[in-house]
């Protein structure tokens, strides 16, 4: 009994740090929201994906760090991109669309993640139109984010 106590005290606990990520969410809309997650754990070193892999969910980085890397022009040679810390999203397209992975991501250490998989995204969009919205205009925000900024470094290397 006391590992399902403390199995649930932690799931609560990963939940609450899981909010913080998204302030701009109600309550009851994390409460609807994680409802379509899974949480995933993963340790330091290990490989998220792969570049070339089948996108098939994007996460919310709730505790830990991932880095995301790109093979460069020699074989074997990758190029950091970004060093994504807690309340950052990855893999954002896997909600909308079925592709590759076009980056590889492992964890810098010991990581949480709570998981939307592209079937649970669906399900999602059908049974909550309103929450979706709210969520799909916070990923919009995000990558217009990344976007500017990497114009940004782009213009400097110019």
């Amino acid at each position: 009994m006391q590992g399902a106590q403390a199995k649930t005290a932690e799931s609560q606990a990963a939940q609450h740090r899981f909010s913080q990520v998204f302030p701009e969410f109600t309550e009851k809309e994390m409460e609807q929201l994680i409802t379509y997650l899974e949480p995933r754990h993963f340790a330091r070193g290990e490989i998220v994906w792969q570049q070339g892999d089948p996108m098939d969910y994007m996460g919310f980085l709730v505790d830990g760090g991932l880095v995301v890397k790109r093979e460069g022009r020699f074989p074997g040679k990758n190029i950091i991109l970004a060093i994504l810390e807690k309340g950052s999203l990855f893999g954002e397209m896997a909600v909308a669309a079925s592709h590759q992975h076009s980056v590889t991501i492992s964890a810098v250490e010991e990581t949480l993640a709570y998981v939307l998989s592209f079937a649970n995204a669906q399900r999602l969009f059908q049974k909550e139109p309103v929450l979706s919205i709210k969520l799909l205009k916070k990923i919009v925000v995000v990558c217009g984010l990344r976007l500017q900024y990497t114009g940004s470094r782009l213009a400097e290397l110019l």
